[in-house]
């Protein structure tokens, strides 16, 4: 196999299993073992940004163009509303 499909693979390996963490730490609600998966998370983490480098100074990885500060404070914003939204909802249900 070649090194760039290699890389590509455990890529796509790690941010499946960093989707899968998420998911678990989420509906975890014993706290040592959210701890222990946060904990594996944030090395997983680490892992995929050392080897995104790795890929995109190799060229095997072209990121997609930067988002600009518009759409970032847009997307922000809309972040914003929706955790607003969803604590309001919540205290009505108290």
């Amino acid at each position: 196999m070649q090194e760039q499909a290699m890389v590509t693979d455990a890529l796509n390996s790690i941010n499946a299993g960093l989707k899968s963490l998420g998911d678990m730490i989420s509906q975890s609600e014993d706290m040592q073992l959210r701890q222990t998966l946060q904990q594996m998370r944030n090395e997983a983490e680490t892992c995929q940004h050392e080897l995104y480098t790795i890929a995109t100074n190799k060229n095997y990885y072209q990121p997609a163009q930067k988002a600009s500060q518009d759409e970032i404070n847009d997307l922000r914003n809309v972040i914003t509303q929706i955790t607003n939204q969803a604590s309001q909802g919540g205290q009505s249900m108290r």
